[in-house]
């Protein structure tokens, strides 16, 4: 009797497995579009201001990045980061300088950016267009800046815990290849 009360329990458990099909439902979330399916990439690339194009107290460069979807654009994130005496810092980022002979501050500068579909703009604002001010900021920032763009899926960029503007702690929560 025991046989025969497994056997049916077996074959009831059986149908009702079969019956727990349904219709179809939503779409899961979709990964970061074009960077192999991973919540977050870190891109490197050279700002080199000597190669921008200035106008006035700005100058500019536009950049080709064809991960930065009109998902992440819509959704999700980019951060930029700069590397300069040892630290890696998040943009935007505004610095006095100061003239050699006075120990005040003369004037500002400001790296920031922008992106959208496909491309990532990173400029460098000063509060002034004189050109010996140009100078001594190209004697700074000219040769290259090396920066990292740091592109997050949109879920994974609302639901992450952690300092964004801390690179390493960013590096270390998404684990990106450098």
């Amino acid at each position: 009797m025991r046989l025969i009360t497994t056997v049916v329990a077996s074959v009831f458990a059986l149908i009702l497995l079969q019956a727990c099909t349904g219709p179809e439902g939503p779409p899961g979330r979709d990964g970061l579009d074009g960077v192999d399916g991973a919540p977050a990439v870190s891109i490197p690339f050279i700002f080199d201001l000597d190669v921008d194009e200035r106008s006035g107290a700005v100058a500019s460069s536009v950049f080709d990045f064809p991960e930065i979807t009109p998902n992440i654009t819509d959704n999700g994130a980019v951060i930029v980061y700069f590397f300069d005496q040892g630290t890696w810092t998040a943009l935007p980022f505004t610095i006095g300088l100061e003239a050699p002979d006075e120990p005040v501050v003369d004037f500002t500068v400001t790296l920031g950016y922008a992106f959208d579909d496909g491309l990532l703009e990173v400029f460098l604002e000063a509060s002034t267009d004189d050109d010996v001010v140009w100078d001594e900021i190209d004697a700074i920032f000219g040769g290259g800046v090396d920066m990292r763009a740091v592109i997050i899926q949109g879920v994974a960029a609302s639901q992450a815990t952690v300092n964004f503007g801390d690179y390493e702690a960013v590096v270390e929560y998404f684990d990106l290849q450098q």
